[in-house]
Parts: C-alpha cells; sequence; structure tokens
C-alpha cells in the first residue's frame, strides 16, 4: 500500500469520525490524547535467546569452519561453544482522537490512532569458540569469534481501536482496548539491517584475524537478492514482501481524572510486541 493510499484512508477515517461527531447528541465526549512509550519483546528474552542458540548452532558453526577452511583445507572441528544475547527495543509515540457516545460516566469508546514506533530487533553479541586439529600435523588452533546483528524498523501507523472503561464514573479505574491497525509496506521496505563479525584464529605460526560489517535496507537485500538465478529453475530468485505491516493492539490500562476535563491514563500489553505507554488526554 502506497503512502499516498494510507494517508488518504487516514485522512477519510479522520474526517468521517470528526463528522459523525457534529451529529451525536449533546452528552457524547470527544476525547483527544497523546502518548509516549517504549517498544520491546524483551518479556521473550530467555525464550528467544535459548531458540536463537539451537537455531543458529549448526550455521555458525559451519560458516566458521567455511572461512577457516578457505585459509587451512586440512583443519576439521574438534569442540565447539557459543553464546547468542538478545535485545530489543524502541522508542513510540502517537495521538489519539476518541468518541464516548455515553458522555462523561460511559464506558465504551471508539478511537482513531497515529502512531509513530521504532521497532528494533538485535543480537549484541553471538560469540563463539571453535577448536580445530589439522589432519596429518595434528596442530591444534583455536577460533574464537563475535557476531552482531540489528534490524530497526520505524512504521508510520494508523489504528481503530475499542475501549471499555471498567466503573467510568470512578475517579481512578482500569480499562481495556482492542484495536488494529496498518502501515505501508515501504515501513518493511526501509528496514535497515546491519550486521558485522570479527574473529581471531591462533595457534602454532597461525594468527588470522578476519572481521566484516555492512548495512543496508531490505529493498536492498531483496533488489540483490532477486538480481541472482536460482539454479534449480534458471529463473530469477524470489524475495517477496507484503504490500503492509499489520498491528493488533490490546491493552490493559489505569486511568486517572486529574479533572473532568484532563485526564491520565497508563497502559501496557500486546502492540506487535510489547508497549508500555503513558498519555494525557483532554475531554471536550
Amino acid at each position: 500500500m502506497k503512502k499516498s493510499r494510507i494517508f488518504f484512508v487516514a485522512g477519510t477515517l479522520a474526517c468521517f469520525l470528526f463528522g459523525m461527531t457534529l451529529a451525536l447528541p449533546a452528552k457524547g465526549k470527544i476525547e483527544l490524547s497523546f502518548h509516549y512509550g517504549h517498544w520491546s519483546v524483551n518479556m521473550f528474552k530467555g525464550l528467544i535467546e535459548s531458540a536463537l542458540d539451537d537455531a543458529l548452532r549448526t550455521e555458525f558453526k559451519d560458516q566458521f569452519m567455511k572461512k577457516i577452511q578457505e585459509d587451512y583445507p586440512d583443519f576439521v572441528e574438534t569442540s565447539y561453544d557459543q553464546k547468542v544475547r538478545f535485545d530489543s527495543g524502541g522508542g513510540h509515540f502517537g495521538f489519539e482522537l476518541r468518541w464516548y457516545p455515553g458522555g462523561e460516566n460511559g464506558s465504551f469508546s471508539l478511537g482513531f490512532g497515529v502512531e509513530k514506533t521504532s521497532m528494533k530487533i538485535s543480537l549484541p553479541e553471538v560469540s563463539a569458540t571453535l577448536g580445530v586439529e589439522e589432519l596429518n600435523t595434528h596442530r591444534t588452533a583455536s577460533f574464537a569469534g563475535a557476531v552482531n546483528g540489528e534490524f530497526l524498523m520505524k512504521p508510520l501507523s494508523f489504528h481503530l481501536s475499542f475501549r471499555w472503561d471498567i466503573i467510568p464514573s470512578a475517579r481512578f479505574h482500569p480499562y481495556i482496548t482492542f484495536g488494529l491497525g496498518i502501515a505501508g509496506g515501504s515501513a518493511l521496505e526501509e528496514g535497515r539491517l546491519t550486521y558485522g563479525y570479527t574473529a581471531d584464529l591462533v595457534g602454532p605460526d597461525i594468527n588470522e584475524h578476519y572481521e566484516d560489517s555492512e548495512t543496508k535496507t531490505i529493498k536492498e537485500l531483496k533488489d540483490e537478492i532477486e538480481s541472482e538465478i536460482d539454479e534449480e529453475t534458471g529463473e530469477a530468485k524470489k524475495f517477496p514482501l507484503p504490500g503492509f505491516v499489520p498491528f493488533v493492539q490490546l491493552h490493559l490500562g489505569l486511568k486517572l481524572k486529574i479533572t473532568s476535563n484532563v485526564h491520565a491514563l497508563i497502559d501496557y500489553g500486546v502492540f506487535d510486541g510489547f508497549l508500555l505507554r503513558g498519555s494525557i488526554a483532554f475531554r471536550f
């Protein structure tokens, strides 16, 4: 979905909501809020690190051996140890327009929001130690390497959400929000992938150093892959990307009525990951 189409949809929805509120009964309330928060998936950090360690162990070991055997073809693996560290995070901000058809103490509300989220997934370090031995001479050496990688995406997304305030007449009360959102496919194409590694192979009469690093967008990676020919089919390789990025929102929150027209909110929950944010809302 192109940016122009997204802005058209967003503008249409905003105008629809605004126009709808003009025809509402006088008791209906409009709430405009601004929020700021932090996004991550670190709640599952331990599980992700364990899964990645299993998934990457064979791949990284094979790549390291391939690099060693380019210079020393008679070396074979004798031992391997690996540690994976995972991290994620990013800032989040936006604004939201909500309509409470029940008025001051209404429970249900319908909202439209515009959100900007920085979503970073990274492997700050994959450290590995590989023991090798030369077949003929039985000469041994140790290979120590460290790999790091990061994917960063900053989508601008548009959301439609439904909220239920629990005991809305109370000055301090909980609420639950469910919503769906969308960002354009360009957010994924412009996502940036960065990776690098350093390694040393040390042994008798051996002191080799290896390193490399690169940064590219997903669009550049896609173009690079699709310029290659598949040896089996003889056709260009495919790297399909979705035309949009979907969002699912499910938040639990607490609201404090500072005055009848000014409210403070804090909520936490699912947002294509997990999002903790605070808001200040103004009622009209």
